[in-house]
């Protein structure tokens, strides 16, 4: 494909996993586009940071794949995806970088039990932002009362210190029977939100997911998504989340960073909407 002709690269100080920045000899090659549905959105204006990561992650050949988001990734427009010389990928919008990715490594350490199925029911039935509207009310993955979403909302589990959601495939995010490769992701990022931050209703926003798919679920398969910190550093979260089905084996796994908004007005936005 033709070469692009890109700007200086944009990194966001407040990604404390930012890459460092490709060292160009030639103009890269545009490998792909990535292009979001305006229905796939997580906050109102945006792209579901999971579904956004999940699509750029199939443009890397990797098992497992790290996507860091440094802005907000826009709906509804064809947007260039360049290789970074080193096996990795940048996502551009116009002349603003928005994401990049590269092969990556999940966090060698220890899974909790997986909740149950029920278990995982219980756990959202106690989502303490139901009926509230918030930054991420509309989200089509946790958003309670999207008619088209996939109702991967998490809510805690017992002691409150993990998160845990159900999952049944649809057809809204499936093709031939099985779900499209960036759902999977999708559901696993509402769930790796920090419990604490959802319990004290602070909003974050997701900043790095390391991925990896073992199989893409069927439609109708039940599924559990389960998750717990390992970190909190100030602002930032470390989390990780697990997707296993009825027979308890692993479909899918991912460590993220999370980062609480720094403006204090915004920190408290959750708290005060409720």
């Amino acid at each position: 494909m033709s070469a692009l002709a890109l700007p200086a690269l944009e990194l966001d100080p407040s990604s404390t996993h930012a890459l460092s920045a490709p060292d160009f000899t030639t103009s890269p090659e545009q490998i792909g586009t990535v292009a979001i549905d305006r229905r796939l959105n997580g906050p109102r204006r945006s792209a579901n940071g999971g579904f956004a990561a999940g699509s750029i992650a199939q443009h890397i050949d990797a098992e497992t794949t790290t996507v860091v988001l440094h802005r907000p990734i826009p709906l509804g427009r064809e947007l260039p995806v360049v290789g970074d010389g080193s096996g990795g990928a940048l996502v551009f919008d116009r002349r603003r970088l928005l994401a990049r990715a590269r092969p990556g490594r999940l966090v060698d350490a220890a899974m909790p039990a997986a909740p149950t199925y029920d278990e995982a029911l219980a756990a959202r039935s106690r989502y303490p932002l139901a009926g509230v509207r918030h930054a991420l009310a509309d989200c089509v993955v946790c958003g309670t009362e999207r008619v088209d979403g996939m109702h991967v909302t998490p809510g805690p589990l017992a002691g409150g210190t993990r998160l845990a959601a159900p999952w049944s495939v649809d057809t809204h995010v499936s093709h031939a029977g099985v779900a499209d490769y960036p759902a999977v992701w999708a559901a696993l990022d509402c769930p790796s939100y920090p419990a604490h931050a959802l319990e004290e209703r602070i909003l974050c926003l997701l900043g790095t997911i390391t991925g990896h798919v073992e199989r893409r679920p069927r439609v109708g398969e039940h599924l559990v998504l389960h998750s717990w910190t390992r970190e909190q550093h100030r602002r930032r979260y470390e989390t990780s989340v697990a997707m296993v089905d009825e027979s308890g084996g692993v479909v899918a796994r991912a460590d993220a960073t999370w980062i609480a908004l720094r403006h204090p007005r915004a920190t408290a936005l959750l708290a005060r909407l409720g």
